[in-house]
């Protein structure tokens, strides 16, 4: 395990992102995008994806531009093209776009199409958080997760985020429709280690402990049919209401043949036209310390509100620095060595 102070390893991103001709602008908002992802505790999301997102650009399935447009806008709504840039790119223009029209209209919708992968979702909900204002954003990603009743995966694993501010940290719920997240098996597949039992099946619908079966099979939903559930309705919100497609018309973030086409669908809505926003902040803070002070079930020591322990690990990273499995950091310094950098 190797520790590297957050803002140095957000430096370096930037620098070989740029190396790769990446666009400025673009290359900050990944690196930004990254870093939050690993400062709070996300680490499956963070520069652990340099390396694809390095190869997807060499591959010019990614464009280097942040060539994003809006065709389309009325008071409170917007379609955006992302022009196949880097999802952060294109969902941080998005969520700003949204945030400004919202507080002229009260509230704006957008989807967005042409899009990449964009890494954590809380990282563009918390944006509408820090303005006092509720962000939500969804994406749809290609089919990992077998339907409820079925063997074939088919349904994305489509996260969704929604923040709202208090007078402390915001409530920030940021989740996949599936036990755990993809980037977990990736993750586990790198460093060579068995996932377990609940998490994947196999090519056969088989339950399986091997990280690379599972990433071949499909991901466990939660809840089942449930879960199954959530991940259609952000399909219809992302991938229909945006034109940018679902399950088997979408492209895989490790398959260099072609982009994404990714869809993102995201809102944001101020506060202060429904009610008054220091009441609201108020309330928010006050049901939040409640529930944490409830009394606590059998085997628990504490009740966690959503978004917390990235707050607590925000601040511990931030004082300490990232810590970065061996074979990431190899990654990242083969990534350096690539460029003329060092890391």
């Amino acid at each position: 395990m190797k520790t590297i102070p957050a803002e140095k390893l957000k430096e370096y991103c930037f620098r070989i992102l740029k190396a790769e001709g990446v666009e400025d602008s673009c290359a900050r908002d990944v690196s930004d995008m990254m870093l939050d992802a690993d400062l709070t505790g996300v680490s499956t999301h963070g520069v652990s994806r340099l390396s694809i997102y390095v190869e997807r650009v060499r591959a010019g399935v990614v464009s280097r531009e942040r060539n994003v447009r809006i065709t389309q806008e009325s008071a409170a709504t917007l379609v955006i093209d992302a022009g196949n840039t880097f999802g952060a790119a294109g969902a941080k223009f998005a969520m700003e776009a949204c945030i400004r029209k919202a507080k002229e209209s009260g509230c704006c919708f957008a989807t967005v199409h042409n899009s990449n992968h964009f890494g954590t979702a809380a990282f563009y909900s918390k944006m509408a958080a820090k303005e006092d204002m509720i962000g939500f954003i969804c994406t749809n990603v290609t089919g990992k997760i077998a339907p409820y009743g079925s063997k074939t995966a088919y349904l994305g694993t489509n996260p969704f985020s929604i923040a709202a501010p208090s007078e402390g940290d915001p409530f920030l719920l940021d989740m996949t429709p599936t036990v755990v997240a993809l980037g977990k098996l990736i993750t586990a597949q790198k460093l060579g280690q068995s996932i377990p039992l609940g998490w994947a099946l196999d090519e056969e619908g088989n339950p399986t402990t091997d990280p690379a079966a599972g990433r071949r099979g499909s991901l466990v939903p939660i809840g089942g049919a449930k879960g199954s559930g959530i991940a259609m309705a952000i399909d219809i919100l992302a991938g229909i209401m945006s034109g940018a497609g679902y399950g088997r018309y979408l492209h895989d973030l490790y398959s260099m043949d072609a982009p994404q086409g990714l869809g993102h669908f995201l809102g944001v809505i101020d506060i202060s036209r429904f009610i008054d926003l220091t009441v609201f902040k108020q309330m928010v803070s006050q049901y939040m310390h409640e529930i944490r002070n409830l009394d606590k079930a059998n085997g628990f020591n504490e009740i966690r509100i959503p978004g917390e322990r990235g707050f607590a690990e925000l601040q511990k990273n931030l004082k300490e620095g990232i810590t970065i499995p061996e074979p990431v950091y190899e990654e990242l310094a083969e990534l350096g060595r690539q460029n003329g950098l060092s890391l």
